[in-house]
Formats: C-alpha cells, structure tokens, sequence
C-alpha cells in the first residue's frame, strides 16, 4: 500500500487513496527567482558514471533523465558536469564543454518533451583533489585530505578554471537549461576554495574575501555573459554548510574541527548579493564523512542536522529559495518530515538523491496513490558501483544495475583478499 500521512505522529500509515491531497505542500506549486515549480520535489544531482567518449551525453545517460522527466519531479538537477577535461572524478563522467553541447540539447529537448513544466538544471564542477586516479589530480593548498601525487595548482591556472565555469554556464544557457547549480560542496574544488584551511598566498587563499573571489568572479562574469538575461536563467549553487574536516567548511580556522557556521551563513549571503535565487543546502565530504552527507539507516537522524542547516539559510536570507537535503535516509517517514518542513517554512523544496535512483518515478507515483513506489533502503550499493568505475544506479530495484552489482561481488571473492577491488577508498559517494 502506499504511505499515507500520519499527522499525529509524522511517521507512515497505508492508504489506497490519491496521495496528492495529503501531500498539500510537497504537492503545491513553488517558486525558484521568477520560475514556477509545479510541486516541492527535487531529484537532487546523482552521477550515473555513464557518459560516452569524452564525456558525451550518452543513449544510457539521456534514458536516465527522460525516465526522471516521467516521474513529474519539479526540479530536477542533471550530475555533476566537469568544466574541465583534465581532472574529472569519474572514468565515464559527463563533461560539459563546446564538443559535447549538442548532446546537451538533446538531453534538455527529450526531456522536456516529457515535462515541459519542470524545471532541468546543471550542475557544474571541478573535482579538484578528488579527481580520478586516473585523471590529473590536483589541489588548491597543501596537506588536508589530497592523496599523494596531487599537484598544487597555480594561480594562472584556478583563473583557467574560473574561465572554464563561467564558459560552461553560458553552454548551459545555450543547450536550453533553465539555469545552474555551482557545485559548493562535498570537498570539490568549489569548496576547497571556500575552507578556512585554504591558506593560499595569491588572491586565491587566506582571507575570507580572497577566498570567495572565485565565486564572485565567476558569477560576475556569468550574469553580464548571459544571452537572456540573470532574470530567466537561474543560478544557485549546493553548499556543504560543514564538512567535519580539519579547517572545512564550516568552522572558525585552517586548524578548527569544532563546527562554527559564522562564515558559511556569510556565503549564503553572498550568493544573494551576487544574483543566485537558490541555495541547495548540504553537509558533509561523501568519501571521508560520509554519513554527514548521506545519512544510512544506522545515522538517519542527522538528517535532524540537515534540517537545521536549510532552516538557517532560510532565516539568514528569506528571499532565497532553499531546498533540503538527506530525506531519503529517513525512508517512509520521510513524506512527514518533508511535510512538516515545508509548512514551517523552514525550506522551499525537498531534495532526493537515492531515492530518485530507486525510483525515478516517485512523484508520480505518490501523486497517483500507486502502491508500488520503490523506497530506498540506503543500501550504498549505488555507491560501490561508482566508486568501482561501473555504470551507477539501484542495485535493490534496477535489474541492470543489480546484474553489474553481482558481477562485482564476483570478482571481489575471487581476488586475495576477498574484497572489492578498487571499492573501499571511496565507498559512500551517495
């Protein structure tokens, strides 16, 4: 049966009727800057690590995203698309460059062929220390979390990149999108850039301002690029409001672990003087603090984290849009949880990573009252395919991912040592 409301005690019942009614806030219209949002549901951005040659758009990575298009999401944020060609996290990441912008509009034609009144957004980054091994890793400052052989990049270079950016977001106006995410978060090369503990002695590092020069440049340079205007192209960014690292985001200084949101509340505020009409907030490092990021079953309750955070931005700038992250880790409850949230006003919009790969499908399905959604059981199997280099998806419902899983296991028991080659090192991406 399908999950019902509770109002009592904000945890699941059964009911066979439509859902839509006792969803009244994830299923009523939004707002992001001037655009109209059909309902509060995000699919949040998910690698799928199945892009074609050179970071192609492939027929694998546009049938995930006309699958999402059917599910009547009301934003839906396309993965992670490097700037860059050089440093790039995954062996078959999509990359967003002048090469590959036709299979980008094809993407956003055949997706909105299916949803035309859903919002298709692009999230772009630079991996930064957290490349491939197989890619060039580098770095914005020494020590911290980088691995050896990572190259500390110069200042010529991060202005490389600054350019890269702000290329790419014009690409992304160009291929149709309505707008991007300026990936801030998860330990990327937005926000290493952002970290107390990135000491730096060029315009890059050190103080608070030189370490927000990049955002601002780069958001500068989008806004007077844009062929349509700041008005009709949106731009926002996800935000790791505290990382749990050393110096990360959100703390007080390069050798500060203790959580301390002073800057980060600042950032939120910069985002709305430089143009962004949304903050998708998010916490956490998924390869070293990963139950920060994307609480499992066992840790579900810092999703309570999660919810402080969205309710801070909210109250430091009201008039951004702010969309929540970590809800899919409170299985069935959750659409208590989102519902409670919403009418608060403590958030805009509910964001689902791997319950968007469970079920693509999922608010239509709650929409129609179907009792066949598929609820992510926080499996990490997703995970582990990605951070073996397989194509990514759900293992538990997605009989081709769950046939790349067992292949994996297989050749896990017959190396040595009996387990998963190249898995453990980055195991916990979602």
């Amino acid at each position: 049966m399908a999950t019902k409301i509770d109002k009592n005690s904000a945890v699941g019942i059964t009911n066979s009727t439509s859902e839509s009614n006792a969803y009244k806030y994830l299923f009523s219209s939004g707002r992001i800057g001037n655009r109209k949002t059909s309902n509060r549901f995000v699919s949040q951005a998910m690698e799928g690590n199945d892009g074609g040659p050179g970071g192609s758009v492939s027929d694998r990575t546009l049938a995930r995203y006309e699958r999402l298009a059917e599910g009547r999401w009301g934003v839906v944020i396309v993965e992670a698309l490097s700037v860059v060609e050089e440093s790039v996290a995954r062996p078959h990441g999509l990359i967003l460059n002048r090469k590959n912008v036709d299979g980008y509009k094809r993407l956003v034609e055949a997706f909105k062929k299916r949803a035309p009144n859903s919002l298709l957004l692009f999230q772009l980054t630079h991996s930064g220390r957290h490349s491939g091994t197989f890619s060039r890793r580098v770095r914005l400052y020494p020590g911290g979390d980088a691995g050896e052989g990572a190259e500390l990049l110069t200042t010529g270079e991060v202005e490389r990149i600054r350019d890269r950016f702000v290329e790419a977001a014009l690409l992304s106006e160009e291929a149709g999108a309505d707008g991007i995410d300026f990936k801030l978060c998860h330990g990327y090369f937005g926000a290493e850039m952002l970290r107390p503990a990135n000491v730096r002695d060029d315009r890059w590092g050190g103080s608070f301002e030189n370490r927000t020069r990049f955002i601002r440049e780069v958001m500068e340079a989008i806004r007077a690029g844009l062929r349509g205007g700041a008005a009709e192209f949106l731009l926002g960014s996800r935000l790791s409001f505290y990382e749990a690292i050393r110096g990360g985001c959100g703390t007080a200084g390069p050798d500060e672990i203790i959580e301390d949101l002073t800057e980060m509340l600042q950032v939120v505020s910069l985002l709305k003087e430089l143009g962004m009409v949304y903050v998708n907030v998010s916490a956490g490092i998924p390869s070293l603090t990963a139950e920060i990021t994307r609480p499992t079953q066992v840790s579900r309750l810092f999703a309570y984290h999660h919810f402080r955070y969205a309710r801070l931005a909210k109250r430091q700038e009201p008039e951004l849009a702010v969309i929540g992250s970590a809800y899919t880790s409170l299985g069935k409850a959750v659409l208590g949880w989102a519902e409670e949230n919403l009418r608060k006003g403590y958030v805009d919009f509910i964001g689902f990573g791997r319950q968007s790969f469970a079920d693509p499908l999922f608010p239509k399905k709650l929409q129609e009252g179907s009792t066949l959604v598929h609820w992510c059981t926080t499996c990490s199997g997703c995970s582990k395919l990605m951070a073996a280099g397989k194509n990514d998806g759900c293992v538990l419902y997605d009989p081709y991912y769950r046939d790349l899983f067992k292949e994996l296991n297989a050749a896990g028991r017959k190396s040595n040592d009996g387990s998963h080659p190249n898995v453990s090192a980055d195991v916990g991406k979602r």
